[in-house]
């Protein structure tokens, strides 16, 4: 499995959120980006992406993200044909949500 990318804007909102996090629940967890599926009997409900926290020594390590080239402390359980396996999508940020871009997609 190729690693998924993490936009440095996207990395810093989350590593916010592990810092507040561990001072609420204390250390040893660690930040999950998911697909969050709520009410599907609503016709209109879209799924997103949204950030969860797992216990460090449990999260499958090998879903770990990249930002930079280099790899960060973040991890994803996106549905794997949500972001291909070409290396094309990448996990963003958009109106302060996390978000799935393709790399033909402009950046804004």
């Amino acid at each position: 499995m190729k690693k998924v990318t993490i936009t440095a804007r996207a990395e810093s909102l989350v590593e916010q959120y592990a810092k507040w996090f561990e001072t609420e629940q204390g250390p040893g967890y660690v930040p999950v980006i998911v697909w969050q599926v709520g009410n599907t009997s609503n016709p209109h409900f879209v799924p997103q992406l949204t950030l969860a926290f797992g216990k460090r020594d449990v999260v499958e390590r090998s879903r770990v993200m990249e930002c930079d080239g280099r790899d960060v402390e973040i991890f994803q359980d996106v549905p794997d044909d949500m972001l291909g396996t070409d290396g094309q999508k990448f996990v963003d940020m958009r109106d302060n949500m996390l978000v799935i871009v393709d790399k033909n997609e402009s950046a804004s």
